[in-house]
């Protein structure tokens, strides 16, 4: 288990990456954005989004479906081998959504699975991931809660980066998300409870005990020449 601050967008996926690659035990990393940025999906279109705000920060991520604008969020990184998720990602998406479900219970917010709408998918229809919830994901009367995506990784080791984002406040771009806020105050002590609930819940689907760690040197590394040379890097961005 990793806690960071809020941090750069390009920083935040270089190290999950990073993870991704290296972490020889899964690794729940638990982070925000600072400045708030956009994300757009791996198979997105750069110029789809040309109407975004000329100081805008984006970033493209590892793992598909549509573009997030981060706010005030919990944002969740899980990296891990593919072996301990079932191997259907509809499957994955309920045993980590249902574990959030819980958590988020813990501190008086009521959400459940949509139930209803299209399948997720790599290239969603719409641009804006919490525009049309999928049916595993979590909504309130008021809209779309948490958004996840995955990457998957064939070979020798394979290996999944789920990402995972929780609004706590409703972010300026997307005013049709709901959010933490909609329901319980979002003070300092909600955040730790909430933080806490959602290591312990997804801890405990895993089958795993958690324990608090950091970066080693190796991935550190990894991270800071992937930050450089590839999430900061114009070409990735418009790379489609």
């Amino acid at each position: 288990m990793i806690v960071d601050g809020p941090g750069d967008a390009a920083w935040n996926m270089a190290v999950d990456a990073a993870l991704l690659e290296l972490a020889s035990t899964p690794t729940l990393r638990l982070y925000g954005w600072s400045p708030h940025a956009v994300s757009l999906g791996w198979f997105q279109r750069f110029d789809d989004f040309a109407d975004l705000p000329p100081d805008a920060v984006v970033v493209r991520r590892q793992t598909g479906g549509g573009a997030i604008h981060h706010g005030d969020e919990l944002t969740f990184s899980l990296a891990l081998d593919a072996a301990l998720l079932p191997g259907v990602v509809a499957q994955s998406y309920v045993l980590l959504h249902d574990a959030v479900v819980r958590a988020l219970a813990a501190v008086g917010v009521t959400c459940r699975r949509a139930g209803t709408g299209h399948p997720a998918a790599a290239r969603p229809g719409n641009r804006w991931c919490f525009a049309e919830p999928t049916p595993e994901d979590l909504v309130t009367a008021r809209g779309k809660l948490l958004g996840s995506a995955q990457r998957r990784l064939r070979g020798e080791r394979p290996r999944v980066l789920h990402h995972g984002s929780l609004v706590l406040e409703r972010p300026a771009l997307t005013p049709f998300v709901a959010a933490v806020a909609d329901q319980q105050p979002v003070t300092a002590a909600l955040r730790a409870q909430l933080a806490d609930a959602i290591v312990t819940e997804l801890a405990e689907v895993l089958g795993l005990a958690h324990v608090v760690g950091s970066l080693d040197a190796d991935e550190r590394a990894l991270a800071s020449t992937l930050q450089r040379e590839v999430f900061a890097s114009a070409d990735h961005l418009r790379r489609r």
